[in-house]
C-alpha cells in the first residue's frame, strides 16, 4: 500500500450511507487508487469501477478535496 497524497470525500457512501471526508487515497499493487470506508472498514475504488467500485447498495461518487 502506497499513499497517493490525495484526499477524497463523498456525500453518500454506497457501503454505509454516510458522508465521508478527508479520506486518504492509497494505491494497490496494480496502481488502482482506493480508500477505506471508515464505518464498514472495507475498500472502495475512488474511480467507481472494478469489484470494489460498484458492488454495493448504490454507486459512490468520490470527489477529490
Amino acid at each position: 500500500m502506497k499513499k497517493t497524497g490525495k484526499k477524497w470525500k463523498t456525500d453518500k457512501c454506497g457501503r454505509c450511507g454516510e458522508s465521508h471526508s478527508g479520506y486518504s487515497g492509497k494505491l494497490d499493487s496494480y496502481g488502482i487508487e482506493y480508500v477505506i470506508c471508515g464505518r464498514m472498514n472495507k475498500r472502495m475504488n475512488v474511480s467507481g469501477t472494478g469489484w470494489e467500485g460498484h458492488t454495493f447498495a448504490f454507486s459512490t461518487k468520490w470527489e477529490e478535496e
